[in-house]
């Protein structure tokens, strides 16, 4: 799920597209994100950097400005799609994760990404 013919040039996360594999908000477990992952890659356009975000039911851009270890959301764009439940609850979720600064740790073939809102761990994909 690579974003649009834009360069990859390192960017916050490389060039690599990481797959969630589990996650936990205040709840507790978040099971889909490991049967119905969250897909996500970055790509650098006119000096922004902007996340790509498959959720299981639209995608999401999410440009970041990036200060070390912490990633805040300039902007978001979300496609359109009617999508039933429960992917749009998914997509709701997902969204509110990006609402607020995510912390983020890329170690060697496996990224976190953690706020208030939930920590997910991907994998390199």
């Amino acid at each position: 799920m690579k974003g649009p013919d834009a360069p990859c040039e390192g960017g916050p996360l490389g060039c690599s597209e990481f797959t969630s594999v589990r996650g936990a908000d205040i709840t507790g477990d978040v099971a889909w994100l490991g049967t119905d992952p969250l897909r996500v890659s970055s790509r650098n356009a006119n000096g922004e950097w902007t996340l790509y975000v498959e959720t299981p039911c639209n995608h999401l851009q999410v440009a970041v400005s990036v200060q070390h270890a912490v990633m805040t959301q300039l902007w978001m764009a979300v496609t359109d799609m009617a999508c039933g439940e429960p992917e749009g609850a998914h997509e709701a979720w997902t969204t509110k994760l990006f609402d607020q600064p995510v912390q983020w740790k890329l170690d060697g073939g496996t990224l976190t990404l953690k706020n208030s809102h939930a920590t997910i761990e991907l994998k390199e994909s």
